[in-house]
């Protein structure tokens, strides 16, 4: 399976309603690099790739990891991986599931 960062990075921009210019001046990298990226005509570094990763407000891991899933979905994981396991117990409760059931 081929995954296309560019077209994921503009997906996720987009579900963000930002610019590219807005979101290059947020990651501190150039408007016509962002969108090169996103046409597919240049390869992002790591660093790139965090860079814009940290403006959109996910982690690069989630990035990779979670390829179909929207930008609030990636939040609602990073939010719960920050989560103490006593605030997991309590977010499940909340959730009506049981966190003893969940692997």
């Amino acid at each position: 399976m081929n995954f296309d960062i560019g077209a994921r990075i503009k997906e996720l921009r987009e579900a963000q309603g930002l610019s590219t210019n807005r979101l290059s001046n947020m990651a501190g990298l150039s408007q016509s690099y962002v969108r090169k990226l996103e046409k597919g005509e240049s390869r992002p570094t790591v660093e790139s790739l965090e860079l814009l990763c940290h403006a959109l407000g996910i982690t690069l891991e989630d990035f990779v990891t979670y390829k179909d899933k929207s930008i609030a979905q990636l939040r609602a994981i990073k939010i719960i991986g920050e989560l103490s396991d006593k605030q997991l117990e309590g977010f499940c409760r909340l959730m009506g599931a049981d966190s003893d059931s969940i692997e």
